[in-house]
């Protein structure tokens, strides 16, 4: 049964945000996309300012829908507003800025917020709060309080509260964009183990090109339409047409590159500084 597939599909998206006043053109900003996100990928979403990328996330759990086209998530359209609390509970929202997500003065309270408001069994929430704060490595930290917390610690308390919801799909909207490289480092290590270890579908929306590098697959979002999706080792080759798009590529991906502009023989796909080394050490010792 389609009900059962547990994906969430896109079918000719358009979404237009309508004008500030009567008469007042609206400003369209996804334009017809297709795709869709199986349960247990690591899926990146990359796209400059403007291009549309979280406006798409915010679809997936129905914070917006359509204009015309359809979003379906394990089977049921994100339109029906009497399946709003369904959707939600398949795909669950982490933001930008923890702060605003974390609404309690201990830890362990803030995760089993929802649960609590959802009438979950007292036992069950404290079955669920702990298993979720061993999950992302802030057990410990379970009777602190959030404001004592790190940038990184916090958002790790976000994505618990997220995870305790038992969701199938986990979608982060530029989760590591306020966090220093520590806190990034963190996050994106919580997240790659909840997806490999734990099986959780991550979607990750990002212009961070090293965290779009560990995804399985990687979208790149431009001017409301997908203009590539593929692995990341398909996506990062495409140096010239990622640089036309105001997007940057691995460091490693541009140091190849600009190598190779110069003649030397080097695969087009590296993105590790492994394969980077491995591939000039097999170049010198031929």
């Amino acid at each position: 049964m389609e009900a059962e597939k547990k994906e969430i599909r896109v079918n000719d998206l358009v979404f237009e945000y309508p004008g500030d006043g009567e008469g007042i053109p609206g400003v369209l900003v996804l334009k017809g996309m297709d795709l869709t996100i199986p349960k247990g990928e690591f899926v990146a979403i990359l796209g400059h300012n403007g291009s549309g990328k979280s406006t798409l996330a915010k679809h997936f759990n129905a914070i917006l829908t359509p204009t015309s086209g359809e979003v379906t998530v394990c089977g049921i359209n994100t339109k029906d507003e009497g399946r709003l609390f369904d959707i939600r509970q398949q795909v669950g929202m982490v933001f930008q800025n923890p702060d605003n997500q974390i609404v309690a003065t201990i830890v362990e309270e803030d995760v089993a917020f929802a649960l609590e408001n959802l009438g979950v069994e007292p036992a069950e929430i404290r079955r669920r709060v702990d298993e979720a704060l061993k999950e992302v490595d802030m057990y410990d930290y379970r009777e602190h309080a959030p404001h004592q917390l790190s940038g990184g610690q916090k958002q790790r308390v976000a994505i618990a509260g997220i995870l305790a919801m038992r969701p199938d799909f986990i979608v982060l909207d530029e989760p590591t964009a306020m966090l220093d490289p520590k806190g990034r480092q963190e996050v994106l290590k919580t997240i790659r183990r909840l997806n490999k270890d734990f099986g959780a579908t991550v979607v990750l929306i990002t212009h961070y090109m090293d965290e779009a590098v560990q995804a399985d697959r990687v979208l790149v979002v431009d001017k409301g339409e997908v203009l590539l999706d593929n692995i990341p080792k398909a996506v990062f080759s495409q140096v010239e047409l990622l640089k036309s798009v105001g997007l940057d590529v691995p460091q490693v991906t541009e140091l190849v590159y600009e190598l190779r502009a110069e003649g030397v023989p080097l695969p087009e796909d590296i993105l590790t500084e492994d394969e980077c080394f491995q591939a000039l050490r097999d170049l010198l010792t031929q």
